[in-house]
Order: structure tokens, then C-alpha cells, then sequence
């Protein structure tokens, strides 16, 4: 045999050799990783003994500490983030909640909290106040939230805190949204309530007792613009108003008392 034949036949069993001896010690690496790795999931060295949480205004610090009480003593390797936030957002006044690990023991909470928008009157009497999102958030005892508009649905509602509203009800908080805003015309700023008809029709009651009748949630700023011009009218004339009908954006309707 020709010894060049033979000189690269070594060469190639050497470099297979070399090739089979990588392979084993980066499978050897990953066994090692994956031992380690459950090794840190099952031990208490990276075990949560701490949760920091963001201070906020309206959310109990005891329901937060309730919810993330769960996750003390878990590894940090175990634990998931993703249920713990979840489990977050279920409280009422939880806009978003995210979980941050902190290494070696700790968890870092981060929580966006809802803001009352408006109020709104139960079948049952007790008054609730609500998010933008129409999220039902908890019952208020006056004078809490007695700034907020009031909105009277004719239907029976019953909210449960941390759940929506009914459709028909969150259909009206846009309005609420804008009386409540701090540049709100000052006839809408100290309206009443907001009343809400079985099939969704608006209708302001006015702090001089005039009714402002919407109709349905739709082109409100125009409906509130034409509306609160004749409002103005009328009060400047000193004849006291008993309804102004925008029921039609652009056919307005009005009765004097």
C-alpha cells in the first residue's frame, strides 16, 4: 500500500477521533446543564423570600400580599410569572400586573391600577364605582366618589367586583369619560346623573333639574356641542328649561318650563 494512502487514512481516523471526543464532552455539558438545572428548581437556594410590589392608591396592599404569599418558598426556576399575573389582574383594581425574578430571593411586582370613572347605581341600591373599561370595581359609601357621575340604568344590574358591566351600561361611560374630564362644560361637571334607558338611550339630568335626552351612544360630542349651546341660551334669557331633546344630532328639539 502506498504509504501516502496509508498517512491519510491516520489522519482521517485521527480527526474522527477528535470529532467523537467533542461530541461526548458537549453532550456531557448538557447533561451536567440539565441536572443543574433541575438541581435549582427542586433546591431552596433561589427560593422566593421576598416580594416588592409597587405602591399604588387603590389596591390593598394585603391582596396583593395575599395573591403573592403563594409563591413564597418556590424556586425561582419553577415559579411561573405568567400565573402569578394572572392571578393579579383578578383583583378589582388591577390594570395590569407584571412579575419580574429577581436573583438570588426576591420577586418585583410592577401594577397598573383602574381609575373610577363614573358610579353607578345597583338594582339593590348600593352604588359602585366603575373603570373606564366598564370594570366593576367596588361599593362606595358617600361621600366617596360623590365627584363621579351617577348612572342610573332602568335595567336591574347586580356588578360583581373585578367583572364587567353589562353592555348596556358600559355603553354610557364614554359619556361619563367626558363630564368627568376637567375641562368639561360646567352645566355637564355638575349634572346629576346619567340615565340609562332599557334600550340604551342617554339622558342627562342637569343640576337645574333640565333633562339633556342623547338617544343612543353615538356622535355625542356633537349631540353635547349643539345641546349645552341652547342651554346657555336659554339661561342667559332667565326661562328655566324642562328638556332638550339631541336624540337627532342635527334636529334638536327644546320645551321651556
Amino acid at each position: 500500500m502506498n504509504s501516502r494512502i496509508r498517512d491519510r487514512r491516520r489522519a482521517v481516523g485521527r480527526q474522527r477521533g477528535r470529532r467523537r471526543a467533542g461530541l461526548v464532552f458537549v453532550f456531557g455539558l448538557l447533561v451536567a446543564a440539565a441536572v443543574l438545572f433541575v438541581w435549582l428548581r427542586s433546591s431552596d437556594v433561589f427560593a422566593v423570600r421576598t416580594v416588592t410590589a409597587t405602591a399604588t392608591e387603590r389596591i390593598a396592599q394585603e391582596e396583593v400580599s395575599r395573591v403573592a404569599s403563594e409563591a413564597i418558598g418556590e424556586s425561582l426556576f419553577r415559579l411561573s410569572t405568567a400565573d402569578l399575573e394572572e392571578a393579579l389582574r383578578s383583583l378589582p383594581y388591577v390594570r395590569s400586573a407584571e412579575v419580574y425574578r429577581r436573583f438570588p430571593n426576591t420577586l418585583d411586582v410592577r401594577l397598573e391600577e383602574y381609575e373610577p370613572i363614573a358610579r353607578l347605581k345597583a338594582g339593590d341600591g348600593a352604588v359602585w364605582v366603575v373603570a373606564d373599561n366598564g370594570r366593576a370595581l367596588e361599593v362606595v359609601v358617600p361621600p366617596a366618589g360623590a365627584g363621579l357621575p351617577l348612572v342610573v340604568p332602568s335595567t336591574d344590574e347586580t356588578p360583581v367586583a373585578g367583572q364587567q358591566v353589562s353592555e348596556i351600561v358600559a355603553q354610557a361611560l364614554p359619556l361619563a369619560v367626558i363630564m368627568a374630564d376637567e375641562s368639561a362644560n360646567r352645566h355637564l361637571a355638575s349634572a346629576k346623573e346619567i340615565w340609562v334607558s332599557p334600550s340604551g338611550a342617554l339622558t342627562i339630568v342637569l343640576k337645574e333639574g333640565a333633562e339633556l335626552r342623547l338617544g343612543d351612544p353615538t356622535k355625542l360630542d356633537q349631540k353635547l356641542k349643539g345641546a349645552l349651546q341652547i342651554i346657555e341660551q336659554y339661561l342667559r334669557d332667565g326661562t328655566p328649561l324642562e328638556y332638550v331633546d339631541a336624540t337627532v344630532a342635527d334636529k334638536l328639539a327644546v320645551k321651556a318650563k
